[in-house]
């Protein structure tokens, strides 16, 4: 069981990491325009920074276990607050641009710590609407502290450029965060109900997770093998956990960059491109949606249905978008593929952990989790943008159509879930 007190101070640094996260592309626009760079310049730190990320996710495990979970919680806020300081205070692209991959950084490991502390400490049948209410709460945090950094940073404050101020005050928030939670972690990480005894039917793995003793035994004769930070792909030779996660970098594949190329195939659709906003609310209320109606879904009809659904209902809905030239039908299927694709993260986030079982395993998992549907994310642009230009948009979209029903294949292997539970209606 989560303590209340820590539930709340969770989401709230989750709404602060993703705010400051989404913020970093918008500042970098106003400082090119200010130290006269280009787009280029502007999508390589982004490209740098999740590279970063992806790469910094693998030492969740030892993060963990070095500042427990309060204070990496509050080392990876104060990080982020020294970038948007660095960045402040530099005085060229460069510099800056390097300072804000700090805010990038420590993304994919926050979410691995949040994820892997959710699982550990929530009762397999309350996961899944918990872990839509986390998802949700981040894309909220998003919206006011992105639309403030957008709006301040085309303003002057007095002879400050706008984009300087805007760091300023991230990094004053992100600082002063970061050293209360320091302050007060000793309250957040006093030891909580053993609320694992509910997360799965194996009555003596629940019964030594949640004695404190043979734990703290057990840990200093992984933590050799564990610094590794490679060691965390051991977990794949387990069948199961090889299938989630392949479904999950095909969702990935299928799912991630939907948005990011709609405005191409909108526009190559004659479809007049002022519209695109009404297409981008759509799939922004789309996502909120999901998230909270999915996870909630989860836990009447099971992981594994949810996700099966999902994927074939998004193959459905990107082949009627590639089929639509009306405006109206364009927005609402907007809505209903944010609902499906956004839908389907706390469905993922859920599914990879149910053929293992312990805090251990669950930070090994999500660190392989976020590291796979990184590099996939990385590549999938570079990949898209090739194919657009020798085949058009159209191609694209009907590749992503053909991943979702692939996606759904791994899934259906896996076999019933070890924990009974995962999948009960």
């Amino acid at each position: 069981m989560i303590p209340r007190a820590r539930y709340i101070m969770l989401n709230l640094y989750h709404i602060l990491v993703d705010g400051l996260f989404d913020t970093v592309p918008v500042v970098l626009s106003f400082m090119a325009l200010a130290y006269g760079s280009g787009e280029t310049d502007v999508g390589l730190v982004v490209s740098l920074g999740t590279a970063l990320s992806t790469a910094a996710g693998l030492g969740t495990g030892w993060v963990s276990r070095r500042f427990g979970f309060s204070g990496a919680v509050a080392l990876l806020t104060g990080i982020a607050g020294v970038g948007f300081a660095g960045a402040a205070l530099a005085g060229g692209m460069v510099a800056a641009g390097a300072c804000l991959m700090l805010p990038m950084a420590g993304f994919a490991t926050f979410h691995n710590l949040s994820f892997s502390y959710l699982t550990s400490n929530t009762e397999r049948r309350r996961l899944g609407r918990v872990m839509s209410d986390f998802t949700a709460l981040g894309d909220v945090g998003r919206i006011p502290l992105v639309s403030f950094a957008a709006f301040a940073a085309a303003y002057s404050l007095g002879s400050l450029p706008g984009w300087r101020a805007v760091c300023l005050a991230y990094a004053a928030l992100a600082l002063c965060a970061a050293l209360w939670l320091f302050c007060a972690k000793s309250t957040f990480d006093a030891p909580a109900a053993p609320a694992t005894e509910a997360s799965g039917p194996a009555p003596n793995a629940d019964a030594a997770q949640a004695e404190p003793s043979p734990a703290a035994q057990q840990a200093p004769e992984q933590r050799p093998a564990r610094r590794n930070p490679f060691a965390a792909f051991a977990i794949l030779k387990n069948r199961a956990v090889f299938l989630a996660m392949l479904a999950s970098m095909l969702n990935a594949f299928s799912n991630d960059r939907i948005f990011t190329f709609l405005p191409l195939l909108l526009v190559a659709k004659g479809i007049d491109a002022k519209t695109i906003g009404s297409f981008a609310l759509g799939f922004t209320l789309g996502s909120f949606a999901g998230k909270m109606a999915c996870g909630r879904l989860i836990d009447i009809f099971g992981t594994r249905k949810i996700f099966i659904f999902a994927g074939l209902t998004l193959t459905l809905l990107l082949g009627a978008l590639l089929h639509s030239d009306n405006l109206a039908l364009t927005i609402l299927a907007a809505l209903a593929i944010g609902i499906v694709t956004k839908g389907t993260v706390p469905v993922i986030q859920t599914i990879i952990t149910e053929p293992v079982q312990g805090a251990q395993a669950y930070e090994a998992i999500f660190s392989v989790n976020s590291f796979g549907r990184g590099v996939t994310n990385i590549l999938t642009p570079t990949l898209f943008g090739g194919m657009a230009s020798l085949w058009g948009m159209d191609a694209v979209y009907m590749l992503m159509a053909a991943v979702a029903a692939l996606s759904i294949v791994p899934v259906m292997l896996m076999g019933r879930p070890g924990r009974t539970e995962a999948d009960a209606p």
